[in-house]
């Protein structure tokens, strides 16, 4: 038998390993993208040109211009290691601007080129790859929630650390001047197009939603899309993604077209991504299952995990989703 110190010297080792391992499964939302930066370094933002067909056409190297229909145009960042896709919805008045692109190349003179309406722009949510030219149209717009506005300064409002994320692409905080305030459930007028304003956390406490319901269009940012939706990391609520799900499926026409934020990977071809109504019930029967503990774990390749965090489920064809620990992901 060991010595009496070299025992304790053992205990008190183990001792700390379980505290430091429990610790890093409570703080897992925050030490998961903090560890993945330092492991991993700095991701290639800026990808080859695609082989595969692109649905629209090349405004430059790097944006795709797909038109929607008559009055809204998604524009497309296939180069973008993410493949995020943004907005521009026309009214006769006033045109909005869904998402404000990723910043790795400039998008207002993109969005600029197809209307000459005045654009506001507003974040589907504010990690670091929605935000790009927030503060650089006529008008910036937030979700009129207390969490934000009683950060502003000057009408200019300051990302955390953790609600950006921008760190792990070495960006700078970014601040910017907020000009309007658009309510949960309130009605936004283009002229002769209407906006409902839908408040969707789940992904992060303040996401937001559009929804055209005369077009039967709903434009969802990262709440929903064809890929691995993030549900662990800082601000992600299981339980308030199922609530908004459930909400969604309540007020969105069946026929809705839900225009999302990423698109699917290669080898599908570079189109604006969308989903339809049924996507949204398969969500709703994974998270259900998650809840309950009947639905079995997959293995994605291609999303990191430390110490088997994320834990990914499937729910429909391409889309998965990716959650932490009951008791850090509620």
């Amino acid at each position: 038998m060991p010595p009496v110190p070299v025992r304790r010297a053992t205990l008190a080792t183990l001792a700390v390993l379980l505290a430091l391992g429990a610790l890093s499964t409570c703080f897992a939302p925050y030490l998961y993208p903090e560890l993945e930066y330092r492991l991993h370094g700095r991701e290639l933002t800026v990808l080859p040109r695609p082989t595969v067909a692109v649905a629209g056409r090349w405004a430059d190297d790097y944006f795709v211009i797909e038109q929607i229909d008559g009055g809204t145009w998604a524009i497309g960042e296939p180069r973008y290691y993410q493949g995020n896709y943004s907005y521009l919805i026309l009214g006769e008045r006033r045109a909005v601007l869904y998402d404000a692109g990723t910043g790795t190349r400039d998008i207002v003179p993109i969005a600029r080129s197809l209307t000459s309406l005045p654009i506001t722009v507003i974040p589907s949510h504010l990690h670091f790859d929605h935000v790009g030219a927030l503060g650089r149209f006529d008008t910036t717009a937030l979700l009129d929630v207390p969490a934000l506005r009683e950060r502003v300064r000057d009408s200019r409002l300051t990302l955390e650390r953790y609600e950006f994320l921008g760190f792990v692409q070495d960006l700078p905080t970014p601040s910017f001047r907020v000009d309007e305030w658009w309510a949960a459930d309130s009605t936004v007028d283009l002229g002769g197009r209407r906006l409902r304003v839908l408040s969707t956390p789940g992904h992060t406490p303040t996401s937001l939603s559009l929804y055209d319901t005369q077009n039967k269009q709903a434009f969802v940012g990262d709440f929903m899309y064809p890929g691995s939706l993030y549900v662990f990391l800082p601000g992600a609520s299981r339980a308030a993604y199922l609530a908004t799900t459930r909400r969604l499926l309540a007020l969105l026409d069946p026929a809705t077209r839900l225009y999302t934020a990423h698109m699917a990977d290669p080898p599908a071809p570079v189109r604006a991504p969308v989903l339809a109504v049924a996507d949204l019930r398969a969500l709703e029967r994974s998270l259900v299952g998650i809840q309950r503990g009947t639905l079995a774990t997959l293995r994605i390749e291609g999303l990191p995990t430390i110490a088997s965090y994320p834990r990914v489920y499937p729910v429909s064809g391409p889309v998965t989703l990716a959650t932490g620990f009951p008791w850090n992901n509620r």
